[in-house]
């Protein structure tokens, strides 16, 4: 067993292990490899500091599929998680968003400030960071839509601070999206943007079990309409076609979110997104360059690396 195997093995075992609860059978299964190994190798992780609250990405390391993501879609950075093919779409997010969790709590400041988009993924992502870290962060919300943001999350009112857009993702007019942004606390939240260390957003896909549809941002004769003109998928319920290009639509108008242009500008633009039929929703936003930073699972990184 080489030294690079032998690291990536500890890492995989370790996260299999402690972040995803499976036996120690249920891992050598898995690896093809015997449960003494997975024994002895765990305990090299707890011996040589490999794992404390979570996976220290000083041990990590930079894993090849991670370099060619990165080199590929012109990334600053990638996180790539073991993959489980017993994996729901639920346990899936609930991984990515554990290991975004790890991810900003290893690179950013003890008081980061954070912009985060609406979603499942993200919402978990609030909850697990409040879990493992102990740095008390500022949110803010990118887009309207008060009960989106609280839906999925429980944080604790003494780790962080929650600021939210005060008005609904979708108004009933253009008009009143134009009044509302004039009003002082938009304006005040909308200058806290940039100033955010990062920014964490979903991607979502064109099924119809898609976040815009549940939450009721888009109706289903607008996102059939989309997917006739070619939308892979959204971003801050901004669609976008398989190369990126933003696609125009009427309805656009009449909703509270960032602009993609905007987004761009950010830094630490952060997805946290994963899983088969988003997988055609992720390579289009990395084709349009939207985030910068992508935190995924194996299966769909190598998809993203093959299917360039």
């Amino acid at each position: 067993m080489t030294d690079d195997w032998e690291k990536e093995l500890i890492v995989r075992i370790a996260w299999y292990y402690y972040i995803q609860k499976k036996t120690q059978k249920e891992i050598a299964d898995m690896l093809g490899v015997s449960r003494m190994r997975v024994i002895r190798l765990l305990e090299k992780a707890e011996r040589e500091n490999v794992v404390q609250i979570s996976i220290h990405n000083d041990f990590r390391g930079r894993l090849k599929t991670e370099q060619n993501l990165i080199d590929i879609y012109r990334l600053d950075d990638a996180f790539v998680i073991p993959s489980d093919e017993r994996h729901t779409s639920e346990t899936l997010n609930d991984a990515v968003a554990k290991a975004a969790a790890m991810y900003i709590d290893e690179h950013f400041s003890d008081t980061p400030i954070i912009n985060i988009g609406y979603g499942d993924t993200t919402g978990r992502f609030m909850n697990y960071f409040s879990q493992i870290s102990k740095k008390k962060p500022t949110y803010i919300s990118l887009t309207g839509g008060v009960s989106i943001y609280l839906l999925n999350t429980q944080l604790s009112a003494g780790n962080a601070s929650l600021y939210l857009i005060p008005a609904p993702f979708v108004a009933s007019t253009k008009e009143i999206v134009d009044a509302i942004k004039k009003e002082t606390a938009v304006i005040e939240i909308s200058r806290m943007h940039p100033t955010a260390s990062c920014s964490v957003i979903g991607i979502g896909g064109m099924d119809d079990n898609a976040t815009v549809i549940k939450s009721g941002i888009i109706q289903k004769n607008d996102f059939d309409f989309l997917k006739m003109r070619g939308a892979a998928g959204d971003v801050l319920a901004h669609f976008f076609d398989e190369d990126g290009t933003f696609i125009p639509v009427s309805t656009e108008e009449r909703l509270i979110t960032y602009s993609p242009e905007a987004l761009k500008k950010l830094h630490n633009v952060i997805a946290v997104a994963a899983g088969t039929v988003k997988r055609p929703a992720i390579r289009a936003a990395l084709r349009g360059q939207y985030p910068n930073i992508l935190i995924t699972d194996e299966a769909t990184a190598e998809w993203l690396i093959e299917n360039k």
